[in-house]
């Protein structure tokens, strides 16, 4: 678990392991549900309310896996209905911070009229009129109103992230950019990013059967250099070697070769 940063990163490690496991032992149909029940084992839940909730949505998350990117779906990033039910509703709120001060600049600040007083002189907001414009927030002198946005609504700064009527969150393929940010911050893990292990499993597995027509290739990004803290990035190349992958390159040798056939041709055009 030290390895990973979250235990929503350790549960997507786990499903991940157990789906390419069992695709290379060509057993993951037969298997499909036994894995939830191998990393939920209960009966206690150790994530959810129940334990059937967890495998529930255990499930959805080998379903990701398995299904990868299909031609009719344009986006990376996929929300888990089932997992997206615990965020409060959020919105403008006014704390207990909130002193009952006479001058009310919160009230005077707001466009809507949404602020309103109790006996005690505590400021509440009228949702029914608050627009989110955050006017009384900014000028209350003790900080007492406080934006309290789900997550992945804070993480996404294209604003392509917004709730439906259960509340549960909605992406705006349109507006995504397929940052990630979402997948990262959600505390619940009820956002995940598709994967194409299936697709790389199969395309090693033709590897082993035929090692001189069918050659895989990992390609990673220069960032990997930074995110194993206990083994050296020697070992994570020899280890994809180990997986069957012919070699190891970095995405960015691409851009290197680009560049040296562009410098080429311009000498050649000034010669």
């Amino acid at each position: 678990m030290q390895r990973f940063d979250t235990k929503v990163q350790y549960l997507r490690y786990r499903v991940l392991r157990e789906v390419a496991r069992h695709a290379f032992d060509n057993t993951l149909l037969q298997s499909f549900t036994s894995i939830p029940k191998l990393i939920a084992p209960g009966p206690k839940p150790t994530m959810r309310c129940c334990v059937y909730k967890e495998r529930a949505i255990l499930a959805e998350r080998i379903q990701i896996a398995i299904d990868g990117i299909k031609d009719d779906e344009s986006s990376v990033i996929k929300v888990i209905d089932i997992a997206c039910d615990e965020c409060p509703v959020g919105g403008y709120e006014v704390s207990v911070d909130c002193r009952g001060c006479i001058a009310h600049r919160c009230e005077e600040a707001c466009p809507r009229g949404a602020i309103y007083f109790d006996e005690n002189q505590k400021a509440h907001i009228d949702k029914s009129k608050c627009i989110e414009c955050g006017k009384c927030a900014s000028v209350c002198p003790y900080q007492a109103i406080t934006n309290r946005k789900r997550p992945c609504i804070r993480s996404c700064k294209v604003n392509a992230i917004s709730m439906n009527e259960d509340m549960v969150a909605v992406i705006d393929d349109s507006k995504c950019i397929e940052c990630g940010s979402c997948v990262y911050q959600c505390p619940f893990g009820a956002i995940s990013d598709k994967t194409y292990i299936i697709a790389v499993v199969e395309a090693l597995k033709k590897a082993f059967e035929d090692p001189e027509n069918n050659k895989v290739y990992a390609i990673v990004a220069p960032a990997i250099a930074s995110q194993f803290r206990d083994v050296k990035l020697g070992q994570v190349a020899a280890g994809l070697r180990k997986l069957g992958f012919d070699d190891v390159l970095e995405v960015a040798l691409g851009a290197d070769m680009v560049a040296w056939k562009r410098l080429k041709s311009w000498l050649r055009r000034d010669s």
